[in-house]
């Protein structure tokens, strides 16, 4: 029963934290809403492309740290737990296990965010952020790749599926016997895969959007970003 509890706990305030846009506050400091501008997707992508480099990386760092902060969260509460209840007999990695529940929710709220109609972002940089805490050196090693390939395709999607990808087989051969963290690893790829179905098609389609000339900080034209003119709103 108390592991029940604890995992509800770790579940919503990780849900409650992923709710938390920065795409949208950024946004809405200069006067739009970023779920009408650019591509629609309240993530950095956006940002970046319609307000330039300086922002979408400031909303990359904060939502980045929405996962990490969830899952620090769920493995304090699990430490804390074994040392208040030390006859209680909890499930190995119990630590673990709470940290990969907060950051489901994390990426679930990122997804569909309470606060903001459940119309939120892919969850690409929250999923960042859970694993650096969880499996940094793979993490690491896999954004390596992913940035090469996002230089290479001028294609963020490309580099956000091949690199969590990557990220997720490294983690399970990495931890493997560490049955929360697999587990976890294979529900981030899928959460990653469905969120970028659209995207998929459009690369199979030859019609993803690349990444233009940004500025460090750019403005915002009429067509949702600069450079983007007829390529279509929602193309991004």
């Amino acid at each position: 029963m108390l592991t029940v509890i604890l995992a509800v706990i770790s579940l919503a305030a990780g849900y409650l934290i992923g709710s938390i846009m920065t795409a949208v506050k950024i946004a809405k400091a200069k006067s739009k809403d970023i779920r009408e501008v650019g591509s629609g997707n309240a993530g950095s992508t956006n940002i970046l492309r319609t307000f330039g480099w300086k922002w979408g990386l400031l909303c990359l760092f904060f939502d980045s740290l929405k996962g990490a902060v969830s899952v620090l969260i769920g493995m304090a509460l699990g430490q804390i737990a074994i040392k208040l209840f030390p006859n209680t007999a909890f499930m190995p990695q119990f630590p673990t296990f709470l940290g990969c529940v907060a950051f489901f929710g994390a990426l679930l709220g990122h997804l569909l965010p309470v606060f903001y109609q459940f119309r939120g972002g892919k969850s690409v940089a929250v999923a960042l952020g859970g694993f650096l805490v969880l499996s940094p050196v793979q993490l690491l090693i896999a954004l390596g790749i992913a940035i090469v390939l996002i230089a290479i395709t001028r294609m963020v999607s490309v580099g956000s599926l091949v690199g969590t990808l990557i990220t997720c087989v490294l983690v399970i051969i990495k931890n493997f016997g560490n049955i929360p963290l697999m587990v976890m690893s294979v529900v981030v790829l899928v959460i990653i895969v469905v969120a970028h179905l659209p995207n998929i098609q459009r690369i199979m389609e030859g019609r993803e959007r690349r990444l233009g000339n940004i500025e460090w900080e750019a403005g915002q034209d009429d067509e949702g970003g600069k450079g983007d003119k007829g390529s279509g709103r929602k193309a991004g």
